[in-house]
């Protein structure tokens, strides 16, 4: 009876709402083939928009695994995304299968890889973004009844190859394989519980985390002891750090092209160091944020990183920042390539439509 109610007396104001929630996520994502002309030179731009108002955004891993590598094309069509763009710098030029990112990435509210070098953009539940420089740290604890003074261990990176001699880095469930790398003293964890602790390779558990120490890091083997309470936090410095801890997708890459729109291209600062990012002409893919709210996905012929600020600039940015390049650089929409990459890649950045809330009538 109160149902009926309500219905004679806000029905007309329901379905209102109703039809402004339809219309609002009625926009469609555009292509667009551009000349752009900045400091006298003209570039070649291939460009998709999407309204963010109707669409979200998420990191797609190739494979769906840190240090693989996959077309983009495949990538983007096994994630079922409408768009995507190549992601951050990975090691493309090993010989080994195994070719990790170099920069931050967040999937699915995880931080899956650390790499505190350039930018990192992110988007939280909502819709909201933020592309700033952060540094992300991993503080741990481990349960002491007595010492105390035990109880607090570190890492340096997450799913990334041990590569120096002293390493202390976590492996979850989203590493390139199922077991970790041969190496060091390793700590399994468990659903907060540390199991195992052993040398060698150890597989790792779908509900935690494996830590490898090595080298002098071994150190900090008295602080786990079988059947202890174990966990770990990740802190956000430099930016944000209340949006950064909600944040559900994010990837890093850079330099900063544009901010609050104006250029602030400083690689250096960043951390980078390669002629490829400091000097060199190549082809190059970019991500922008208009003040409309536009998501910019673009890849643009040879240009330096200063010539590329001024071409997101121009093509309307209120932040962008640089993605991988080179042959990595690839942009795919509407179920075709629009820019071909020359090689497989790590990871990507995925458009997909936001669903539409559902509305219940009586």
């Amino acid at each position: 009876m109160w149902v009926g109610v309500i219905f004679r007396k806000y029905g007309p104001v329901l379905w209102l709402l109703a039809v402004v929630q339809l219309r609002a996520v009625s926009a469609d994502l555009s292509v667009e083939d551009r000349t752009v002309q900045v400091s006298g030179k003209r570039f070649s731009v291939r460009l998709v928009r999407v309204p963010l108002e109707g669409f979200q955004i998420r990191v797609g891993l190739a494979q769906g695994r840190v240090g693989a590598t996959e077309w983009l094309a495949e990538l983007a069509q096994r994630y079922q995304s409408v768009a995507a763009v190549n992601g951050c710098f990975f090691d493309a030029y090993t010989a080994s299968p195994l070719k990790p990112p170099f920069h931050t990435l967040i999937t699915g509210g995880e931080i899956v890889h650390i790499g505190n070098v350039g930018t990192v953009l992110g988007f939280d539940g909502r819709g909201r973004y933020r592309m700033e420089r952060v540094k992300v740290s991993i503080r741990g604890t481990a349960e002491q009844k007595r010492e105390w003074w035990l109880r607090d261990w570190y890492a340096y990176f997450i799913n990334h190859p041990p590569e120096t001699a002293n390493a202390a880095v976590i492996y979850t469930k989203s590493w390139y394989q199922p077991n970790t790398p041969n190496g060091g003293v390793q700590v399994v964890v468990r659903r907060g519980v540390v199991q195992k602790i052993s040398s060698g390779s150890q597989p790792i558990p779908d509900d935690g985390f494996v830590l490898l120490l090595k080298g002098k890091e071994t150190s900090m083997l008295k602080r786990f002891r079988v059947g202890q309470r174990c966990t770990f936090r990740i802190t956000f410095e430099g930016g944000d750090g209340a949006f950064w801890r909600r944040a559900q997708e994010a990837i890093g890459c850079g330099p900063m092209l544009v901010k609050d729109g104006r250029i602030v291209v400083d690689p250096t600062a960043e951390g980078f160091s390669h002629a490829k990012v400091l000097r060199l002409s190549g082809i190059r893919s970019a991500v922008g944020i208009t003040a409309s709210g536009e998501l910019l996905l673009v890849t643009c012929s040879s240009a330096t990183i200063r010539e590329l600020a001024r071409v997101m600039e121009a093509l309307g940015a209120k932040d962008a920042m640089n993605l991988d390049g080179g042959a990595s650089s690839g942009l795919w929409a509407n179920g075709e390539y629009l820019t071909k990459p020359g090689r497989a890649i790590s990871n990507a950045l995925l458009v997909f439509p936001r669903p539409k809330r559902r509305w219940f009538f009586f």
